[in-house]
């Protein structure tokens, strides 16, 4: 898939500044590409593309560290659920009900297709401003889910929702990309993954001023004219803050892991995987 020279170098000022128009559009020097919501033109290609591979990888880790921590559960949430691939995993390989959140119709859509007749329960919420129909054992949120908060307050606010919809004890499996990412802040990193009928080419620029990534991704069906975009951003976050803000919420951190290599999380890892627990009892401070 070749895209248009202008696209390329008016995305580059995307990722570094608003570049709109009044009506929401991307201005290019030689055309205008509507700004699409995220996932709703990547969603059908998501698990061909990203979704299974990563939930594999995904699974792994997460058996491994249920086993080291002794995480049980009778009921869960998979928080950004995506495609759902992970909550049907948790119901289908761990016999408990799930609740499935996700903000994206269309990836929903595609996750309704995923848990067929399983006690997989989708929900249409925002982390933010979770509201589960009732508190859970276990919630996880993976491959970046958290990332796409990027608000000042955003992920602070996750983590207080996060607490109160879990049942005292509780535990919170996630994931998190950390600033120590491995990119140039002068390059754009292009990857191109083909799988059946499509083909989606990703641009990554990584400002880490701002600790954000910017991502357009470009999406094409083999013998269709024409390429869908959309574009995504994500802010990158340090354990100290989350760390904080974890404790601020309620939780104990029982473990903070490479998400590489699963070893106890030293030095700058690109990736982290944090196992928290939603304290028996909440210290109020006044005796």
């Amino acid at each position: 898939m070749r895209l248009a020279p202008a696209f390329v170098r008016q995305w580059n000022r995307f990722a570094y500044g608003n570049n709109r128009n009044e009506n929401g559009e991307m201005k290019m020097e030689s055309l205008t590409v509507q700004m699409e919501r995220p996932y709703s033109q990547f969603a059908p290609a998501y698990d061909q593309t990203i979704g299974w591979p990563t939930f594999l990888r995904t699974r792994r880790s997460f058996e491994m560290l249920a086993q080291r921590y002794d995480i049980q559960f009778r009921n869960a949430a998979d928080l950004g659920c995506g495609t759902g691939l992970f909550a049907n995993y948790l119901n289908q390989c761990w016999d408990v009900p799930v609740y499935a959140v996700d903000l994206s119709p269309e990836m929903l859509r595609v996750a309704a297709r995923n848990c067929p007749g399983s006690k997989v329960r989708l929900l249409r919420q925002d982390i933010r401003r979770l509201q589960l129909p009732e508190p859970v054992d276990l919630a996880t949120s993976n491959f970046d889910a958290l990332n796409h908060l990027t608000g000042d307050d955003d992920l602070r606010v996750a983590f207080r929702r996060v607490a109160e919809n879990l049942k005292p004890g509780g535990y919170f499996y996630f994931d998190l990309i950390t600033p120590c990412l491995p990119i140039s802040t002068r390059m754009v990193y292009v990857r191109k993954i083909r799988a059946h009928n499509r083909q989606v080419t990703q641009l990554i620029r990584w400002n880490p001023t701002r600790r954000i990534i910017s991502i357009a991704v470009a999406v094409r069906s083999i013998g269709s004219p024409g390429t869908k975009l959309e574009f995504h951003r994500e802010r990158a976050y340090s354990f100290a803050e989350v760390g904080c803000w974890l404790m601020d919420a309620g939780f104990i951190i029982r473990g903070v892991h490479d998400e590489a290599t699963l070893r106890p999380a030293s030095g700058c890892p690109t990736r982290i995987i944090v196992v928290a627990q939603k304290a028996m009892y909440r210290w109020s401070g006044h005796r």
